[in-house]
């Protein structure tokens, strides 16, 4: 079964960040050409910058979920750290 291409007037719903990417290069290139009409730049456009607040949302989401896997990695770290100076120095010495 081939897949189905996404229509040139707007983007589908549901497209990768890499062919949200794809299409904005293209809008890009067909704009700068100069050989649209009026109507077809101001909607290439209106299109482009729809594309470019989706890449960005989703550029901001994975920001996060690298900010909290990032977090949560170094939260066991530590934890294991300090029990690890708790066998070195013994649980009732004092950590100084």
């Amino acid at each position: 079964m081939k897949r189905k291409e996404p229509d040139a007037g707007s983007p589908p719903a549901e497209i990768s960040f890499e062919q949200m990417m794809e299409r904005l290069e293209a809008l890009v290139s067909r704009l700068e050409r100069g050989d649209l009409s009026l109507e077809e730049s101001i909607q290439a456009y209106e299109e482009g910058t729809k594309l470019a607040k989706q890449c960005k949302a989703v550029l901001a989401e994975a920001e996060k979920r690298i900010q909290r896997l990032t977090q949560e990695g170094a939260a066991p770290a530590a934890a294991s750290r300090s029990d690890v100076d708790e066998e070195e120095r013994g649980a009732d010495e004092l950590p100084f």
